[in-house]
Order: structure tokens, then C-alpha cells, then sequence
């Protein structure tokens, strides 16, 4: 599942604009396929899923307070959340939610109103690297752990060392 698929559909199963969700998702063109080498059907599966979430409301371009946080989803009296998100692509897993922790880091404030998550495709290899980050690390951040799937997105329950799914708003 490449990235812009991941964002469509955390997006659909968590962050609904249908349901008092404001979704500001920043797009690239690495993400549209655009400029190096990406697999044939890339470009026309992002572009269904930047349409799709076009179509369910979302905001696509840099967020006003988060700049290039891949997602950013409001809603009144929840606290706001901002989401690094990484897809299946020519880098290797670990690299990447490397990355996506480094990025998700360094957009961190005191403010206690927000709260961080990551989302990566639902595959047991990306699992496997989820599962390598600490419970009081999460705990700590205020990062919430999901895999993110077509039918559904799981989160990392803390204490357990695994995935439940989730079937309830943030």
C-alpha cells in the first residue's frame, strides 16, 4: 500500500470529515509518482486516493500551524492530531519508520492539547517495526501506533506488545 493509499484510508476509518474531522493532508510528488522510478500502477492508484480524499473533504497542501505533516485532523473538544505516515516504497521498512519517528519528533510541542501518531501500511513486516518502539515511549509522546488497511485500521496497545483493532473514534 503506498503512502497517499495509507492517508486515504486513515483518514476513511478514523479521521472522517463526516464525522467533525477538518483533515489537512500534505501530498508530495514523490507520492503522486511523479519524477523517478515507481512501480507502473502507482500514479493511478494516488491519484485515486487523492480524489477520494478530495471528495470525503479533506484539505490537501501544507497545514497553516504543522507546514508538511503529512495529516493533520481537528475536531472540537478532541485533541487535535498530527500523523507522520509512510508507505511501501523502494526504501526499507526500518529506514523509514525511522524517518517517520525523526519527523514526527521534531514536530512535537509541550502542548498537551495535541497528540502524534504514526501510520504505516497493516503487513506483518511493517508491524515487526512497529512493535520495536516502546510502550513508554509512546506513552511519553503521545504517539499512537497504527496499521492502516483497506477494512480497518489496528493501533498498538501499550502493555500489550500488540495490535488490537480499533473500532472507536480517537
Amino acid at each position: 500500500m503506498y503512502q497517499l493509499e495509507v492517508k486515504r484510508y486513515l483518514v476513511e476509518h478514523l479521521f472522517s470529515p463526516t464525522d467533525g474531522w477538518e483533515v489537512t493532508v500534505d501530498v508530495d510528488g514523490m507520492e503522486r509518482a511523479r519524477g523517478g522510478q515507481h512501480p507502473p500502477d502507482k500514479q493511478e492508484r494516488a491519484r485515486q486516493a487523492e480524489d477520494w480524499l478530495v471528495a470525503a473533504g479533506a484539505r490537501i497542501g501544507a497545514h497553516p500551524d504543522f507546514g508538511r505533516a503529512d495529516l493533520v485532523a481537528a475536531k472540537p473538544n478532541v485533541a487535535t492530531v498530527v500523523v507522520e505516515v509512510e508507505g511501501d516504497s523502494s526504501r526499507q521498512p526500518e529506514q523509514a519508520l525511522y524517518s517517520a519517528l525523526g519527523q514526527t519528533v521534531l514536530l512535537m510541542t509541550a502542548d498537551g492539547e495535541l497528540r502524534y501518531g504514526l501510520a504505516v501500511p497493516d503487513t506483518p513486516s511493517w508491524e515487526r517495526q512497529m512493535a520495536k518502539i516502546p510502550a513508554y515511549v509512546s506513552d511519553r509522546l503521545s504517539l499512537t501506533l497504527w496499521l492502516v488497511g483497506k477494512t480497518g485500521v489496528r493501533e498498538l496497545r501499550n502493555g500489550t506488545g500488540g495490535f488490537a483493532q480499533r473500532t472507536t473514534g480517537v
